[in-house]
């Protein structure tokens, strides 16, 4: 069942994620990496500002965002998420994406040692302005 893009949905797909056992987990996380955008429309119910926002993100972050979140998840770490407002409020020109820990957390190799000795969060804050 898809979820809402907000704070609940977010952390229930991620509850699901997390439990997964290591052969789902690591199908999911190729997932992630394979098609961010896919992905995101397979666990969410997104709205058309959000899939548009989505497609037009710029390739090298979308990059990094997708390596970062499956990094998390292979360590066994919900990503940090807080969305501001539900999505029939969301006001797309007004809005600040903060995320912190993308690039260190996707330059970790799921192959390497590093990955057991990582210490950090992935963080993803969706806040808005309020209009004049």
């Amino acid at each position: 069942m898809k979820q809402q893009f907000n704070n609940h949905g977010v952390a229930k797909v991620q509850f699901r994620i997390l439990a997964l056992p290591e052969n789902l987990l690591a199908i999911e996380t190729t997932a992630i990496r394979k098609n961010f955008l896919s992905w995101m429309e397979a666990n969410f119910a997104l709205t058309t500002r959000q899939k548009f926002q989505l497609m037009t993100m710029p390739d090298d972050l979308q990059e990094t965002l997708s390596q970062a979140i499956a990094n998390s998840y292979e360590l066994g770490q919900a990503v940090q998420f807080f969305k501001e407002t539900t999505s029939k409020d969301d006001q797309p020109d007004l809005k600040d994406i903060i995320i912190n820990g993308a690039e260190m957390m996707a330059e970790i190799d799921s192959n390497n040692s590093r990955k057991a000795a990582f210490v950090g969060q992935l963080a993803i804050n969706i806040r808005y302005k309020v209009s004049l």
